[in-house]
């Protein structure tokens, strides 16, 4: 590696990691006051609550550092445009892509430890974090208290409180549906306001309610009886709720909790369940007498909105049309209803599928990222000329382009509208085209008609 190489790599340095701490901590202002709620207000020491920011880190970084690319290579090769040392390299007959390499050399080292890292370190990292949260849970029960929603964690209740101060914990407008009575029927307790209070030695949460008035339907005599009953003071106790932060680890895993290798064993598995639920289907079609799902009750569905161009090109097809009401008979509607719930099983497993590929597809699309902002933003970088102001807009633009094509195909994919690989790599593709055009253009490859000389200022 020569002077010049060298010397590139250390102007990157700085700007690459001042972009991913920003990022970084653009990405954590929205989690921030959640982690320090867990200290503050709700009795969390700091080590678990500084534990579980680390753990959280690993998917911001994952984002972070093709940002910090695109930042870096922005600012340096502005920088070095705008004090003519781009001019000083062409005058000497060197190529820019001297200058260029060095970064995109650096982008694919990079792109294939992030690789490794979204691979084997970032699944472990969430199923950490995961595993955490869970241990949260269980120690603090009232972490799980929040006001302004309706609350399920505690078995038989289901509460809401209009108003909660985590630090007295002092309540106002509650609201309680209590089942936990088996053998009484449910009640509904309403309160004005009241106080929580939890019991680590006998693992008892308590509601100290005030001013409020319990709702209760009951059967006397065969006879159904409506009750309401006001009081001024009424203690709840929820008890088996556990104080102990025990550092379980759940046996099943989520989809970022995985690696590669992992979920395509996941996705043979799922593909062999959903050909069980199609050959039931099948089955059920037969005896019924029909060919298709789409003629059951209730089945028929609205075309897809390609169905005009595939049905020309070939592969779509109307589906038949359903047999008359005479035709669904008692027996036959009860064998309808058990090929829907195959139906609906064969397309779980499928959703299942493609949602694992997409996850598959982001541990390769996003760290491939890191080679497609220096394709683009060394070439813009030297075109603007402005190593500041100008880099941080073409940054936040082009990762914002980036980001919303990212999740915005997610979503089709997940819905099956479009295939994974191409929902994943659509961003990287139009981006890496622009990228290599820009890049051949400014090394001199490929020339414009009419390109006007570089000026000195």
């Amino acid at each position: 590696m020569g002077i010049l190489q060298r010397y590139v790599l250390g102007q990157l340095q700085r700007p690459f990691f001042v972009g991913v701490f920003v990022v970084t901590f653009l990405l954590t202002m929205d989690f921030l006051f959640d982690y320090l709620d867990l200290f503050l207000g709700k009795g969390i020491d700091i080590l678990t609550v500084l534990w579980l920011f680390i753990l959280g880190l690993g998917w911001m970084t994952a984002l972070s550092i093709p940002c910090g690319v695109l930042v870096g290579v922005l600012m340096t090769y502005g920088r070095l445009a705008q004090d003519n040392e781009i001019v000083a390299v062409r005058s000497s007959g060197i190529n820019l892509w001297t200058v260029i390499s060095p970064a995109f050399t650096a982008s694919v080292l990079l792109a294939a430890g992030l690789m490794l890292f979204q691979n084997y370190v970032l699944p472990d990292m969430n199923h950490q974090f995961a595993n955490l949260m869970l241990a949260i849970n269980k120690k603090r029960p009232t972490a799980e208290i929040k006001e302004g929603v309706f609350i399920d964690a505690f078995d038989g209740y289901n509460m809401f409180i209009g108003n909660l101060d985590d630090r007295t914990g002092r309540m106002e407008d509650i609201l309680i549906y209590d089942a936990s009575r088996q053998d009484a029927a449910p009640r509904t307790i309403l309160a004005r306001r009241g106080r929580l209070e939890f019991d680590a030695a006998h693992a008892v949460l308590r509601l100290h309610l005030e001013d409020g008035q319990i709702h209760e339907a009951a059967s006397q005599a065969q006879t159904p009886t409506y009750r309401t009953m006001g009081f001024a003071r009424q203690t709840l106790n929820i008890r088996g709720v556990r104080d102990a932060l025990e550092r379980s680890t759940r046996r099943s895993r989520g989809q970022r909790e995985m690696s590669v290798g992992a979920m395509r064993a996941s996705i043979g598995d799922l593909r062999e369940e959903r050909a069980r639920f199609h050959e039931r289907q099948e089955k059920i079609l037969a005896q019924i007498g029909v060919a298709d799902v789409a003629q059951l009750p209730g089945m028929r569905s609205a075309a897809p909105w390609h169905a005009p161009l595939s049905e020309r090109l070939g592969l779509y097809r109307e589906p038949p049309a359903s047999p008359p009401d005479s035709f669904w008979t008692a027996p036959r509607r009860r064998l309808a209803e058990e090929t829907k719930v195959a139906h609906m099983q064969a397309q779980a497993a499928l959703k299942k599928i493609h949602q694992y590929k997409v996850e598959i597809q982001k541990k390769f699309s996003i760290p491939f990222a890191c080679i497609v902002f220096v394709l683009v933003g060394a070439p813009l970088g030297i075109r603007a000329r402005r190593g500041g102001l100008a880099a941080g807009f073409l940054s936040a633009g082009f990762f914002m382009f980036y980001y919303l094509c990212l999740v915005g195909g997610e979503q089709l994919a997940d819905r099956q509208h479009v295939a994974p690989w191409l929902a994943m790599w659509l961003p990287n593709v139009v981006l890496g085209l622009l990228g290599v055009g820009l890049t051949l253009r400014i090394c001199g490859i490929w020339r414009s008609r009419a390109r006007p000389p570089l000026e000195l200022k």
